[in-house]
């Protein structure tokens, strides 16, 4: 039997991230504040499920998000925004414009 995280996917980043933010509360600590209520809302609901490699991806998945946002606050606030609004990047194309200028 193959160890429990075998089958997730790896990323470069995952062992300093894993370092870094051992835990929810360090992942927590790491967010800008605009990150923390959608980080909140996914642990609650990966600890509401009783499948425990649920909530082991969305630790991990946060750690990255932690990582990456310590390395480039101004992006992650970018990317929240956008997430948060749900409006486009200024000068990013629509994936419908995107495949047009590709020709698919």
């Amino acid at each position: 039997m193959s160890p429990p995280d075998a089958d997730a996917p790896k990323w470069t980043g995952d062992a300093e991230a894993a370092a870094r933010f051992g835990s929810p509360e360090a992942i927590r600590a790491a967010l800008l504040p605009e990150q923390t209520d959608e980080f909140d809302a996914a642990i609650a609901a990966a600890r509401r499920t009783p499948h425990l490699d649920q909530l082991r991806d969305t630790v991990q998945a946060w750690r990255r998000i932690a990582l990456l946002t310590s390395q480039n606050p101004a992006e992650a606030r970018r990317v929240a925004e956008v997430r948060r609004t749900g409006a486009p990047r200024p000068g990013s194309k629509s994936w419908t414009d995107l495949r047009a200028e590709l020709g698919l």
